[in-house]
C-alpha cells in the first residue's frame, strides 16, 4: 500500500535529517553560558535535584536551551502474591525508558514543531502471568521481556495553537480514553481499558506495542476540545502466540491491518482563579475498528460452535465498535496548589457482545493529592476496575458442557480493588506501595489460565511496591 510506504519513509527521513543536526548542535537560538545555566539545586543537596544525575555541570540546561531534552526513567517493582490466584510467591519486574524530545523550532526553525522518540527496556517477570492469572494485569509495566521502540512522532501546533496535529507511532491510551486521576494507579486497567485488551486484534495499540497513527486535536475554546485519532488496526499483525513477540523491536510500522478510529469530545471546567466551579474534565468518546471479528457463539451456519454437527467455523462480523465516557472531578480542595485535595474519577465503556469476549468495562475511584500536611507531592488513592464477560461468550462455554464437553463455569466478570500511596521522596525519586484484591481472577476462562486444567481460580490478594528514579 502506497500510504504504508510513504509513512515509513517519512518516519525514517525525520530521523535521518534530525540526527546530523543534533550532532552538529546547530540552532538559531543562542544558548546561555554554562555558568548561568547551572542548576541551583545541585548546590542544595542530592534530594533537591530534579533528576538524580543533576545538571551535568550546566550541560543539561544548555542542551535544553538548544531544544534537546533527553530523559531516562527506571521503574522497578517487587510483587508478592499473598493468597489465591495461580500460586503464592513473589516476582520482580521493571521498565527502563530512554526518551528524546526535540524542539524543532529552536533546532531547525520549524515553527511550533516537536519530535519525540522513546525506547523501552522491559525486564523481570510479570506478576499477573506468574502469580495471579488475572485479565487486568496487576502492573501497567509488566510485559514480555524485550528492548523496543515505542513512541516516535512529529507534532505541529497551528492556528494560534488551537489545532495540534501528531503523526508517527504511539499507544492509544497515551491520549485517548485517558483519566488523569486514574493514571496514578498501577493496575493496567486504569490506563488502557481491559475490554479493548481482550477484544481488539493483538490487544490493540497499547503498551508495549504501539501502532502507526495520526491524531488531530482542536480547541474550540478554553473549555471544549475535539480529538480524533486513526491507528493501524493490529499493532503486531496476524499470527499465533504472544503478539509482543511478533513485533519484538517495535519497528514493524504496520499500516495494512485495517483501521482503528477514535473520536472524543472534551469539556473542562474553568481552572482560573475566578472559576465558579471546581476543576474537572469530562469526555465522551467512540471508537470503530474496520476489521473482521469472529462470533463468540455461532458458526457460519448459525449453529453453536460447540455443536459436533456444526462447521466449527465462526460466523464473521464486519467491524467492531465501542462507546465510552470518562470524567475527572475535584470535589474537596484542600489548598496548597490547584490540584491539592480529593478528586473522583470514572470510566464506562460498552461494546456489542456477539463479537467480543468483553462487552462492559467500568472503573472509578478516589484520588487524594497532598493527604499529609507538608508533603504536597504525595498522592493516595482507592479505586476499582470491573471487566464484564459478554452473554454470548458465557453461553458458548455452557454449550460445551451441553454437547458433552468438559464442564466449565464462566463467571460474569473480573473485578480488582486497588489501594495505593505514592511517596515523593525527592523530585527524582518516588516509592509507591500498592495492594490489590482480585475477584474472580480470569473470570474462570480456562484458555486464559490453563488449557489442561480448567479450574476456577480463587480470589487473589497481592501486594507490591514500585520505585521510580528519574536520571
Amino acid at each position: 500500500m502506497a500510504f504504508g510506504r510513504d509513512l515509513k519513509a517519512c518516519l525514517l527521513m525525520a530521523v535521518i535529517l534530525l540526527a546530523p543536526l543534533v550532532a552538529r548542535g546547530e540552532t538559531p537560538v543562542q544558548a546561555g553560558s554554562q555558568e548561568a545555566a547551572l542548576d541551583e539545586s545541585e548546590a542544595t543537596g542530592l534530594l533537591n535535584r530534579d533528576r538524580l544525575t543533576g545538571a551535568w555541570g550546566g550541560s543539561r540546561a544548555e542542551l535544553e536551551a538548544r531544544g534537546i531534552k533527553p530523559g531516562l526513567l527506571e521503574q522497578s517493582e517487587w510483587w508478592g502474591n499473598i493468597s489465591g490466584g495461580l500460586r503464592r510467591g513473589s516476582e520482580y519486574n521493571g521498565l527502563t525508558t530512554a526518551s528524546l524530545n526535540l524542539d524543532l523550532e529552536r533546532l531547525w526553525g520549524w515553527d511550533k514543531s516537536t519530535f519525540f522518540v522513546d525506547v523501552f527496556q522491559i525486564h523481570g517477570h510479570g506478576p499477573s502471568l506468574n502469580l495471579t492469572g488475572n485479565l487486568q494485569t496487576v502492573s501497567n509495566i509488566e510485559a514480555t521481556r524485550a528492548t523496543k521502540l515505542y513512541n516516535i512522532w512529529l507534532e505541529k501546533q497551528m492556528f494560534a495553537d488551537r489545532l495540534n496535529v501528531r503523526i508517527g507511532q504511539e499507544g492509544a491510551n497515551d491520549e485517548m480514553m485517558l483519566s488523569q486521576y486514574a493514571a496514578f494507579f498501577l493496575n493496567s486497567s486504569f490506563g488502557y481499558p481491559a475490554l479493548l485488551a481482550l477484544d481488539l486484534p493483538s490487544g490493540g495499540p497499547n503498551y508495549p506495542i504501539a501502532a502507526p497513527m495520526v491524531r488531530a486535536k482542536y480547541a474550540l475554546d478554553d473549555q471544549i476540545t475535539l480529538v480524533g485519532a486513526l491507528f493501524n488496526g493490529d499493532p503486531a499483525g496476524p499470527g499465533t502466540g504472544d503478539p509482543q513477540l511478533r513485533d519484538r523491536t517495535g519497528t514493524e510500522f504496520r499500516v495494512n491491518d485495517g483501521a482503528l478510529g477514535f473520536a472524543e469530545l472534551w469539556y473542562s471546567t474553568d481552572f482560573s482563579d475566578e472559576a465558579r466551579h471546581l476543576p474537572g474534565t469530562y469526555k465522551l468518546g467512540a471508537l470503530y475498528h474496520s476489521g473482521s471479528f469472529a462470533d463468540q457463539r455461532f458458526d457460519d451456519q448459525r449453529r453453536s460452535l460447540a455443536d459436533p454437527a456444526g462447521t466449527a467455523v465462526a460466523r464473521r462480523h464486519h467491524g467492531d465498535r465501542a462507546a465510552y465516557a470518562v470524567f475527572d472531578q475535584l470535589v474537596f480542595p484542600t489548598g496548597g496548589g490547584e490540584d491539592a485535595g480529593i478528586g473522583i474519577f470514572g470510566l464506562l465503556m460498552v461494546s456489542p457482545d456477539d463479537r467480543n469476549l468483553s462487552d462492559l468495562f467500568i472503573h472509578g475511584g478516589l484520588h487524594w493529592r497532598a493527604p499529609v500536611s507538608g508533603r504536597p507531592d504525595d498522592v493516595a488513592g482507592l479505586a476499582f476496575a470491573h471487566v464484564g464477560i459478554g452473554d454470548a461468550a458465557r453461553t458458548s462455554y455452557g454449550d460445551i458442557a451441553r454437547f458433552g464437553g468438559h464442564h466449565s463455569t464462566i463467571r460474569h466478570s473480573e473485578t480488582i480493588v486497588e489501594l495505593t500511596y505514592l511517596f515523593q521522596l525527592a523530585p527524582w525519586l518516588s516509592v509507591q506501595p500498592d495492594i490489590q484484591y482480585v475477584i474472580n481472577p480470569s473470570a474462570g476462562i480456562p484458555t486464559l489460565v490453563d488449557r489442561s486444567n480448567p479450574t476456577i481460580l480463587h480470589d487473589a490478594l497481592i501486594a507490591g511496591v514500585r520505585a521510580g528514579i528519574t536520571f
